[in-house]
């Protein structure tokens, strides 16, 4: 349980560091978003990634509970 919950915390973390990028793209330059074409990349991850994130944590406390 104990590899399960780092699993979670580092998961989490990972969704938290993406977050953080997805609101600083607006920073940089719009031709460089154009150029690179990820804003929906980073769109797609952060709501899969989230979801993922929300589940595991649901079960870390399902079974821990």
């Amino acid at each position: 349980m104990k590899i399960f919950l780092l699993i979670v915390i580092a998961l989490t973390a990972l969704d938290i560091f993406i977050i953080v990028y997805a609101f600083s793209l607006q920073f940089f330059s719009e031709k460089w978003r154009k150029k690179i074409k990820q804003d929906t990349q980073v769109g797609l991850t952060l709501i899969f990634l989230t979801m993922l994130c929300c589940f595991l944590w649901f079960f870390y406390f399902y079974f821990n509970l």
